[in-house]
């Protein structure tokens, strides 16, 4: 299972990790940690991104770094997967039999953070033609 997208620093802040401006559910840290047991107690592995595309500002024009996942700077929001974690990501998906996908890796809707999603769906798409099953739905999947 991979976890992208504003869940992913639910669960970074969950497990002691500084996130910086990004979106979090504080509310669902618990939720977090008891899904991560659950998961490795029945065997499922669970893939978070290792490192991000953090922004500034919530805006196109934002200045951006990658860093890594679990030490994002004050001030600034993870918004998009990071190179380290859609090569990953790329593994998981080419070996994967079933594919259920829930919504964008970063906000897609501004250009300069839409390049892990866009990667994602290619991916997806590779996968599919080599026979993989695979059902897109969530955020703005049209």
């Amino acid at each position: 299972m991979i976890i992208g997208g504003g869940m992913t620093f639910t669960f970074v802040k969950a497990l002691g990790g500084k996130i910086g401006n990004s979106i979090c559910e504080d509310d669902k840290q618990e939720l977090a940690l008891e899904i991560l047991r659950l998961a490795k107690e029945k065997g499922v592995q669970i893939h978070i991104p290792v490192d991000v595309l953090a922004g500034d500002d919530f805006s196109n024009n934002a200045n951006t770094q990658v860093v890594d996942v679990t030490n994002i700077p004050d001030g600034w929001e993870g918004m998009d997967a990071g190179p380290k974690s859609l090569e990953a990501f790329e593994k998981v998906i080419m070996a994967s039999k079933t594919i259920l996908w829930n919504g964008p890796l970063g906000v897609f809707e501004m250009e300069t953070f839409a390049k892990g999603t866009i990667a994602l769906g290619n991916y997806i798409s590779a996968a599919t033609a080599n026979g993989t099953f695979s059902l897109v739905g969530g955020g703005d999947s049209r």
